[in-house]
């Protein structure tokens, strides 16, 4: 891809959202023409809930969902989003081939679990591995001091293998298949044990900048399929986003929109605890795929050289398919963020957040606030 001129402010949401910003890394001289760097970061993320019990890290919609024992005031601690990438680059038949390997220590409710996040190499525009999904771009991502960020904010949000060609601002990538079947509310039918794929996601996008303003255009086209050995049917999802941000001397504005049939496993936070349910099983053992949308919003602010304030507030929106639908179908997610960071130098982040969220599961309405406060080391 080529290096297009990018934005103070998007540099720093690329930098929030991969953790390992290249001027922070640490070059090293290995065998032969070879070059390794190491970069990462240490950080610990602290909370105050005011509603409902949450990690430091981050706030589940699930956790957000009315209930009859609304514990509040609560306060967590945890380090274990801090982070370890390794990188290197070997001249190879007029080209490069470069690897990078990314791990951290997060797992669910503040538990502490090394996690591989990024694992690929890539030669002349050809990337293997387990790496950001194709359906996925940081131009509309408003810096956060929360882990997930904004609902909507991304396309999936996450990493996924794949296999990806990539030439100027166009990638196309053959990935994983994500299936999410939503369950009947009587469980008759156990979907999600018996959700297959038979073929992987074919997933475009096309990123580029005009002058100040950056932007993003993707596709997600994917097989949808369960058999319990008694019962099978397929079908077709589809899914589609637009992102951009336009830089105005110390202010940066971004947006997202995205759109969904059948791929809701594409379309950020629309689950109860990450992405929501793409089809349902009816009473005459058909698929039926579930309608989706989501967008969000977000305003950065350079107030001087190292202090930068962010908003941003997104939702995502799951059609109910019929009655006989369980699970994340029928629900809508949003929150909102409002937070200071401090960056003193680059390798140094202070953070303040007031977070809120709310979700609505089959008519049923649930909020929550919380404070957070990070600090960040990099190397």
């Amino acid at each position: 891809m080529k290096n297009n001129k990018l934005s103070w402010a998007s540099m720093t949401a690329l930098a929030f959202a991969i953790g390992a910003p290249s001027a922070s890394a640490v070059d090293i001289q290995v065998a032969g023409d070879t070059t390794a760097s190491i970069y990462g970061f240490a950080r610990l993320n602290m909370a105050y809930n005011f509603d409902r019990a949450g990690p430091a890290n981050e706030t589940y919609f699930e956790r957000v969902e009315k209930s009859d024992n609304e514990i509040g005031d609560q306060f967590r601690m945890a380090a274990n989003t801090s982070r370890l990438g390794f990188r290197t680059s070997t001249p190879a038949a007029g080209s490069s081939i470069d690897t990078v390997f990314e791990f951290d220590f997060w797992d669910w409710d503040d538990a502490s679990n090394a996690r591989l996040r990024l694992a690929s190499g890539s030669w002349n525009g050809i990337l293997a591995g387990q790496n950001w999904s194709n359906y996925n771009t940081f131009v509309a991502s408003t810096p956060t001091v929360n882990f997930f960020g904004t609902a909507g904010s991304n396309g999936f949000g996450s990493r996924l293998n794949q296999l990806r060609y990539t030439t100027e601002g166009f990638s196309v990538a053959l990935e994983a298949p994500q299936v999410q079947l939503a369950p009947n509310a009587d469980d008759s039918l156990e979907a999600h044990g018996n959700a297959v794929s038979s073929m992987p996601a074919l997933t475009l996008r096309y990123e580029d900048n005009i002058g100040d303003f950056s932007y993003s255009v993707a596709g997600v086209a994917r097989q949808l399929k369960y058999d319990t050995g008694n019962e099978k049917d397929t079908t077709m999802g589809y899914g589609g986003f637009v992102a951009g941000a336009y830089d105005i001397g110390p202010l940066t504005i971004r947006g997202l929109v995205n759109l969904s049939e059948g791929a809701n496993s594409y379309l950020y936070l629309s689950g109860g605890l990450f992405n929501g349910a793409d089809a349902y099983i009816d009473s005459n053992g058909n698929l039926q795929t579930l309608s989706g949308k989501g967008a969000s919003v977000g305003l950065s602010y350079q107030i001087s050289p190292h202090l930068a304030m962010n908003a941003t507030s997104g939702f995502t929106d799951v059609d109910p398919g019929d009655e006989a639908v369980g699970g994340n179908a029928d629900r809508v997610n949003r929150n909102a963020f409002l937070n200071l960071m401090w960056t003193p130098t680059d390798r140094l982040m202070y953070g303040v957040e007031y977070g809120y969220y709310e979700t609505e599961l089959r008519g049923e309405r649930g909020d929550a606030s919380r404070i957070m406060v990070a600090a960040q080391y990099s190397f």
